[in-house]
């Protein structure tokens, strides 16, 4: 770690991007409970992604800013709502939209992306049923990786080539669910990462950090307590009840499997009896009568090794559209809604400057690091210039 806090930007982007976690921290000469808990426990459960595969740029980054926050007097490491999300987040959040006068089109689907030119010329939409042609200055695509890539037409990537580079960028299941229970499990004041978990589980209990909110006004009144969880590799058998990966199982044997490993890290914590409904992530989908195997409809971005150079801007080389969605290129670096948040920022900054506003730009916020290590940081920038032909660099995050 002090390695990486000791290295300029170039060395993360373009070394260290291409190094493994697992080989970095040399997880393979290690006992297992090193590569449990050092390589494998700061991956899947954080990032969904193996440790041999995951870009030490990106885990190491991360990791260094969690060391950073927890040694910086008045500053938070980790932060929850303090309320359900729909309370607390969206219904406000959609409140102030639309007293902006915004409009929200919703049970809408994008069909297909039309050129004009060197533009965009419209964007066919399926609106309930009627589809109709949206025409407008800019457009702004926040819609998924995985979605995105099938409207990529060849006039698309004619006029913007570097579009193509999203087709190797590569995502897994990280899918969450909830457990409704009797009685309030607090547990700890936190997230929970079980690390023994072959399903790699993180949880937390909700309902400690929602002050005045009462459980008992909602659904039948019995809830006391809610363990939400993330279930982050689908690919690895079960060992408690259910001994197949998550993606081969029904959701009653998801939440079977799910419970029982929590349970088996928790101990006397956690009783059957305080179970009263769960709720599995919608996007998990069921092809046929069995129920099994399961497909997952929204997956997450992850960082393998390499994966930088392929992520893009947020300004296309199509004027008039943008990208607002978590695999563009930002500090953030992670699939999660901070990065698709400084994602919207880069794609608005975007429009702002194309259309030459003098409007004050929205803030981004790269990653800092202590005063400590400039000078490591300038003797290793040193090195790297006289190491490096002029010209040669790592991508570049504008």
């Amino acid at each position: 770690m002090f390695k990486l806090a000791c290295s300029r930007q170039a060395r993360l982007d373009y070394e260290f991007d291409s190094v493994t976690w697992w080989d970095y921290i040399q997880a393979g000469k290690r006992g297992s409970e090193y590569q449990k808990i050092l390589a494998q426990g700061l991956t899947r459960s954080q990032v969904a992604i193996q440790a041999s595969e995951s870009s030490t740029r990106t885990v190491g980054t991360m990791l260094l800013q969690l060391i950073y926050n927890m040694i910086t007097p008045g500053v938070e490491v980790d932060r929850v709502l303090n309320g359900p999300p729909n309370d607390r987040w969206l219904d406000a959040w959609t409140e102030y939209l639309t007293g902006k006068g915004v409009a929200l089109n919703l049970k809408s689907t994008v069909t297909s992306f039309n050129m004009k030119g060197a533009k965009l010329g419209s964007v066919t939409v399926n609106v309930n049923g009627v589809v109709r042609d949206v025409v407008a200055d800019f457009y702004v695509s926040a819609i998924p990786v995985e979605k995105m890539t099938k409207f990529l037409t060849p006039e698309m990537l004619a006029a913007a080539p570097d579009l193509a580079k999203i087709k190797k960028l590569k995502t897994e299941s990280m899918n969450g669910i909830q457990f409704y229970l009797g009685r309030d499990v607090p547990v700890v004041k936190g997230h929970v990462v079980y690390v023994d978990s072959k399903w790699a589980l993180t949880s937390i209990s909700q309902h400690q950090f929602w002050k005045g909110v009462h459980l008992s006004k909602y659904g039948n009144g019995k809830v006391k307590g809610i363990l939400s969880v993330d279930i982050s590799d689908w690919n690895t058998p079960g060992d408690k009840k259910v001994f197949l990966p998550a993606k081969q199982c029904s959701a009653d044997q998801i939440k079977t499997e799910t419970w029982a490993e929590i349970k088996a890290h928790l101990g006397e914590i956690l009783q059957d009896s305080d179970l009263i409904d769960w709720y599995l992530d919608p996007d998990i989908h069921w092809g046929n009568l069995t129920q099994t195997p399961s497909a997952n409809k929204e997956p997450l971005l992850v960082n393998r090794i390499g994966s930088l150079q392929w992520r893009p801007a947020a300004a296309t080389q199509i004027p008039n559209l943008m990208l607002a969605s978590d695999y563009v290129n930002t500090y953030t670096n992670l699939a999660c809604m901070e990065g698709a948040n400084e994602a919207g920022r880069r794609a608005t900054n975007a429009i702002l400057d194309a259309t030459r506003s003098k409007a004050e730009r929205c803030r981004l916020w790269p990653y800092k690091s202590p005063l400590i290590f400039k000078l490591a940081q300038d003797a290793d920038q040193l090195a790297w210039d006289l190491t490096h032909p002029k010209g040669e660099s790592a991508p570049v995050i504008a």
